[in-house]
């Protein structure tokens, strides 16, 4: 420290000399400072710079273990007051020193701190959406240009049969589920040996599945796909990521084993049917956290590009295994199928402080391949984890989102994730003049965790334009299949069809996007929004009901699910429930402070 301090002397003391002709000599001699200890020097020169990044380098260095420290001590007093003691030291154990350590890194590197405090010249300054708009829509196409392009691109198709595309997500397959074992534990999981064998045994885990705490056998999974060959006989499937366990506290580094175990399944009852998939923010080690600047999670990349490859074009496959994200067209459908890493936008991914302008450059990506399916009059879709609306999701990347959703609004024919475990939709609206732009298609888990039936999706697209014509809801009554025991021949029901249940005309975003409106109008809609949000879950729908006290007299909480439908950031949705609301609600504090701590969009 005593160094740092003698060489800050000297620097105030060059930086101070007035005569002209020594200019050139002190740059020399700064330059020659800034190497000999090891940081970049600085590009303005400014009076304070230099000497804030030599100070900061010390303290970063001689105070990382005390900062530590000081993180954890204040978080184990915090984090009981507001979450269950259980999942406080869970978190503990995997994520704090990983936030600590992210946190210091970049928030005491000599560049940030000194840019935070005023020493140092901005580097880069804040993006504003504005700004963003202005870029992106310059050759955006008129109404008529995009009517021209529909029409060629129609006459494109070589394959214009209908098609049926199915949608498997958040399967969770528990490798350690044990029938008996106790469902109630009051853990994160449940449903394993380690939880003990309840007095009660109607409290035991059952052998299909159990509404609680507990991920899903891998049999049931089997049978689904068995289902799926025999009844469904989709022309191909979207697999959207969350296929391991969800024990938080107790993951193993071999987290791609449940994604190759599902994988020779389907390949093995379904040969020819192609997949197209992309993994979720459980589907890591630690869950959430993946490195999208370095190459820290490049043995990730690596296994499940293998594990997919039998799926993959060459081109495709070293796109997921270089960036973890990856396009692929079927050429008879002329349709490109675009598999984005929800990673790049997590805010439960601590490695983003390192910068959350579009990491690995996945944005600008998009829009290339956007432009290219243009150029040749090819349609698109996208399919990812997370979607842009949920609360992990930073608003800054989801505003980014819309914007090139709604410039390239004539080639996407559809946005499909999962994650939230609820069967939902939302809508993307411009950020220009706040129309409706498209549908986000969000699909229930596989697994029963949160207490919820297992589902999955079938969508029929029109083989003569690539949209959507409707889908249909499948779901197990997980309780019935239980009474019907081991044997049980199940059943996965048709829960609904989207366009009838709903009352719709059509899948044009001019009639679903009135979904929102219809529901804050009609009392019974609502609650069938709600109980298939809940997807047919008893136990699920009542707790909806019970948490939101006075749901069909409070126009406040029925927004809830209302602004939800219409709404794809989670700052639009806070906007839209009302500011009483957001004041209740806890997670408004988390995102904020989660904002705080990442940053502003920058310019490049």
């Amino acid at each position: 420290m005593k160094n740092a301090l003698l060489i800050i002397f000297v620097l105030f003391c060059i930086i101070n000399a007035q005569q002209e002709e020594q200019k050139l000599m002190n740059k020399e001699i700064l330059k020659n400072i800034a190497s000999y200890v090891g940081i970049e020097l600085p590009h303005d020169l400014h009076l304070f710079c230099l000497p804030c990044k030599l100070m900061m380098k010390q303290v970063q260095k001689f105070s990382k273990n005390i900062l530590i420290s000081i993180i954890t001590k204040e978080y184990v007093t915090l984090c009981p007051k507001f979450k269950n003691p259980l999942i406080c030291e869970g978190k503990k154990q995997k994520y704090l020193d990983q936030f600590a350590v992210q946190f210091i890194d970049n928030y005491l590197k000599s560049s940030n701190a000194c840019q935070v405090l005023g020493a140092c010249k901005l580097e880069h300054e804040p993006q504003t959406l504005k700004e963003y708009i202005n870029e992106i829509m310059e050759d955006k196409f008129t109404k008529e240009q995009q009517q021209r392009w529909k029409e060629k691109s129609e006459a494109l198709l070589i394959n214009n049969e209908n098609y049926k595309v199915v949608q498997y997500s958040d399967l969770h397959v528990d490798m350690e589920y044990t029938v008996g074992a106790d469902a109630f534990c009051g853990a994160f999981n449940c449903c394993r040996m380690e939880n003990g064998i309840p007095k009660d045994s109607s409290k035991g885990a059952q052998y299909w599945g159990t509404l609680a705490s507990c991920d899903l056998p891998f049999r049931t999974v089997q049978n689904l796909i068995e289902f799926t060959k025999d009844k469904i006989k989709p022309d191909f499937i979207i697999w959207t990521g969350d296929n391991v366990a969800q024990y938080r506290w107790n993951q193993q580094k071999n987290q791609t084993v449940p994604t190759q175990m599902i994988t020779q399944e389907i390949q093995q009852i379904m040969p020819k049917i192609q997949v197209y998939g992309i993994y979720g923010n459980h589907d890591l080690y630690p869950s959430d956290q993946y490195d999208m600047i370095g190459e820290s999670t490049q043995q990730l990349r690596d296994e499940i590009s293998e594990i997919w490859k039998q799926y993959l074009s060459q081109e495709a496959y070293y796109q997921l295994r270089r960036n973890g994200f990856y396009s692929q067209v079927d050429e008879n459908r002329n349709l490109k199928i675009i598999a984005l890493n929800s990673q790049a936008y997590d805010f439960n991914n601590f490695y983003l402080m390192e910068g959350v302008t579009d990491p690995r450059g996945m944005l600008s990506w998009l829009i290339n391949e956007l432009k290219d399916s243009e150029q040749k009059n090819q349609y698109a879709i996208i399919i990812a984890h997370i979607p842009p609306g949920d609360i992990s999701c930073n608003s800054q990347w989801a505003d980014r989102f819309s914007v090139i959703m709604e410039r390239f609004e004539h080639v996407i024919s559809g946005l499909f994730y999962g994650h939230t475990h609820s069967d939902q939709i939302s809508h993307i609206r411009s950020r220009i003049d706040g129309r409706y732009i498209k549908t986000i298609y969000i699909a229930p888990s596989v697994t029963t965790n949160s207490k919820q039936n297992p589902s999955f999706r079938v969508f029929y697209f029109n083989g003569k334009n690539n949209q959507i014509i409707d889908y249909t809801q499948y779901r197990l009554d997980i309780t019935k299949a239980n009474k019907d025991g081991q044997y049980a021949i199940l059943n996965w029901d048709i829960a609904y069809n989207f366009l009838e249940y709903y009352g719709l005309q059509s899948s044009r975003i001019e009639d679903v996007s009135t979904l929102g409106y219809k529901m804050t109008h009609d009392q019974e809609l609502l609650r069938k929004y709600i109980y298939n949000y809940a997807t047919g879950s008893d136990v699920r729908y009542n707790k909806h009901l019970k948490d939101l006290k006075k749901l069909f007299l409070k126009k406040g909480t029925r927004n809830y699910f209302i602004c939800g439908v219409d709404t794809a950031t989670f700052d639009d949705w806070f906007k839209c429930i009302g500011f009483l609301e957001t004041l209740q609600d806890s997670d408004y504090a988390k995102y904020k402070i989660y904002e705080l701590f990442y940053g502003k969009w920058l310019k490049d």
